[in-house]
């Protein structure tokens, strides 16, 4: 039998969320892109590497923005492959800079630098720019963009606790892309599972054309199209957006028990019939961290916490909610009359619930902001040097909104201030101290070492001069024999008794320097033992 991956991961300990949802979602963007023949991508980077590597052609450009509408010409940005909906507000800069880019490729450079007619990114650009639909495509793309993504990948790039709404979040998002292109009779009233059965790709659930939502300024544009060319331009709109909603389903955690669960932690979910279920099911995940006593603890405080008194302000301020752990945070203030805490098995299941990260953005901009702070002339930070310095920064966020003078100064910050020179001095003595440790026991060890050293080869010369001794000793019995064997044939008695005494004297020669031999690898064993250790 084939297990699940979340049955896998729940035998191991692991929580099985899904993958990062905007990397998820990022792809999805660029696999629509791809099922078309527009070359958005190439387009975008010709753009970029034409400027990048040459100063004159950017200065032949501003001119030419300048002589034309007196506006100053903006540069494309740098299109990066692996966050494809950055192209959202690159393409807005080129339909920003549309008229600028025509002139100057169109018109400027055939008449001033006719050289560059064969070069090859001139001849693509050139070719992208002289395509009547071109502006049209990139209407569209930035109307996909704003309608589709741009809001899901700014709410998902925050740093407070989402856990609780990324599977409502990823299921608006494929209600949003329906709604795009499928038929209204088709969607309405349907529950999440029933719209990712929807056959999306059969044209006959798809809207016609003249109500696909495309956005105003590219619909439009279409009135400069042939028929021929609006039949083609409409079915690469469909394919893009069959292709994103495969990706999408396929993809996002859509068949999730445990996210879609997670939603009872919202506040506005708490008297919701389903959300005792839910929250059991979420504790039944934690096997790990809440034993079988704290589930049944968590099923009564459940209870406790749905029929509690709540003032709205701890989850309700000017036109949104707080995060969710500011809300928790008040709830785990609510004491018994006793003056214990209400909720503590809850607590600790709800602590294990938000830790779980709705995404890699945040991860991501920590490694931003240390590849920010170790620039070249930085490089010989060390890890306490960093430490502070991203604790700063977080400080400056968390007091000060990220605005250093709106952090307040209490006398605690002041004081801190005055006793840093101190604490540094303390930590600097502190430091020469376990340096000097360190160099003794490196000295200390130098020495052990240099003895082990000494002896392993005094013990190696000692077994050099058994095997000599061997050698020897082997010749005098061999002698000894041949002696002998000569001896018996001239039945020379006298001889035949001084050969048996000399082998006889061999052999307990060899058996002595055997028994040292053995003696002295034993004692070269126990060494390289001690040497392991």
């Amino acid at each position: 039998m084939v297990r699940s991956s979340s049955t896998i991961k729940s035998n191991i300990g692991l929580i099985h969320i899904g993958s990062c949802p905007l990397h998820l979602i990022h792809n999805s963007f660029k696999i629509g892109i791809d099922s078309t023949n527009w070359s958005i991508e190439e387009f975008l980077n010709n753009l970029v590497f034409w400027f990048s590597r040459s100063p004159s052609r950017r200065e032949d450009y501003l001119k030419v923005a300048k002589n034309l509408s007196n506006d100053i010409g903006k540069f494309i940005r740098r299109f990066i492959i692996t966050r494809w909906l950055n192209a959202g507000p690159i393409i807005e800069r080129v339909i920003e800079q549309w008229t600028n880019l025509n002139e100057y490729f169109i018109r400027f450079i055939p008449m001033n630098y006719k050289i560059l007619l064969n070069n090859h990114h001139y001849i693509q650009i050139k070719r992208i720019l002289e395509t009547k639909s071109t502006l049209i495509r990139l209407n569209f793309l930035v109307f996909l963009y704003h309608n589709i993504y741009e809001q899901i990948l700014i709410w998902f790039q925050q740093t407070q606790p989402l856990i609780h709404v990324l599977y409502d979040e990823c299921e608006q998002l494929i209600r949003r892309l329906f709604s795009c292109f499928i038929n209204e009779d088709l969607i309405q009233n349907k529950t999440l599972h029933e719209l990712i059965n929807i056959s999306f790709h059969n044209q006959t659930n798809q809207k016609c054309d003249s109500k696909l939502e495309i956005g105003e300024a590219t619909r439009r544009g279409l009135n400069n199209l042939s028929d021929e060319e609006n039949k083609s331009f409409f079915s690469d709109i469909r394919n893009i957006y069959s292709s994103i909603t495969k990706e999408l389903i396929r993809t996002l955690p859509l068949n999730n028990d445990l996210l879609r669960h997670l939603q009872c932690l919202h506040p506005i979910m708490r008297h919701s019939k389903t959300s005792h279920i839910s929250i059991m099911n979420i504790a039944r995940s934690f096997p790990q961290m809440i034993i079988p006593d704290d589930i049944d603890r968590i099923n009564a405080e459940w209870y406790i916490y749905q029929n509690e008194k709540i003032p709205n302000e701890w989850y309700e301020k000017t036109n949104e909610y707080h995060s969710i752990d500011y809300y928790w945070k008040n709830i785990f203030t609510i004491k018994t009359n006793t003056g214990t805490d209400k909720f503590i098995a809850l607590s600790k299941l709800i602590k294990c619930v938000l830790s779980l990260s709705h995404g890699n953005a945040d991860v991501e901009r920590g490694f931003s902001e240390n590849a920010f702070l170790l620039t070249d002339d930085r490089s010989l930070l060390s890890d306490a040097s960093i430490n502070g310095l991203r604790a700063t920064r977080d400080g400056v966020k968390f007091f000060g909104n990220g605005k250093p003078h709106e952090v307040p100064i209490t006398k605690a910050l002041i004081d801190s201030i005055r006793n840093a020179h101190s604490r540094y001095c303390i930590d600097l003595e502190k430091r020469q101290q376990e340096l000097l440790i360190k160099e003794n026991l490196k000295k200390e060890q130098q020495i052990k070492n240099n003895c082990f050293i000494k002896k392993q080869n005094n013990l190696y010369d000692e077994q050099k001069s058994l095997h000599k001794n061997l050698t020897n000793i082997q010749k005098m019995i061999d002698e000894g024999t041949e002696r002998l064997t000569k001896a018996i044939s001239l039945k020379d008695f006298k001889e035949i008794e001084t050969s048996l005494l000399l082998i006889e004297g061999g052999n307990k020669k060899l058996a002595m320097t055997n028994t040292h031999i053995v003696y002295n690898t034993n004692q070269l064993n126990q060494l390289r033992k001690k040497q392991k250790k």
